[in-house]
């Protein structure tokens, strides 16, 4: 109900002031600045020969293969070579998932390139077990620590659960 008589309240002084003789507003629109038209002039640009010779002694030579190998320890052995992609395959492949033991034998449950299952402290990859890559060599399984020890290209390996 409030808003009606709000509504009729603008409406009706709207239509008295715009039927009254005397005109309260006097706006000329003529009076008002007019924008002025932005020009922008294009320069004309010449190329330029740049000496480079100043920016060459600047750069850093680079260090070679041998001095960069002989800083770093930990890694892969050589980080230009590509033979050693199996390497970090074997270790981002291969998963341990649990450890069984038994009076016999320890057994490790692992999954390896989407392979499930066990392998034992006797696992040779190649020869009798398909979960190790060819030349792994099970060292030692600790249930105790959770480690498995695998030897693969001279290096031990130890995954951890």
């Amino acid at each position: 109900m409030n808003k009606k008589k709000i509504i009729l309240i603008f409406f009706t002084s709207i239509f008295l002031v715009s039927c009254s003789q005397n005109k309260i507003i006097d706006f000329d629109i003529s009076d008002l600045p007019k924008r002025k038209k932005i020009t922008v002039e294009k320069e004309n640009k010449e190329l330029v020969d740049v000496d480079n010779t100043k920016f060459i002694k600047d750069l850093d030579i680079f260090e070679s293969k041998e001095k960069v190998l002989t800083k770093f320890k930990i890694g892969k052995k050589d980080p230009f070579s590509k033979s050693e992609t199996q390497v970090n395959q074997f270790s981002s492949d291969f998963k341990l998932t649990g450890f069984l033991n038994t009076k016999k034998d320890n057994y490790v449950f692992v999954s390896y390139q989407g392979n499930k299952g066990t392998i034992s402290e006797d696992s040779i990859g190649g020869s009798n077990t398909y979960l190790l890559p060819n030349g792994a060599k099970v060292i030692k399984i600790d249930s105790k620590k959770s480690q498995l020890k695998i030897n693969f290209d001279n290096e031990v390996y130890i995954f951890e659960l």
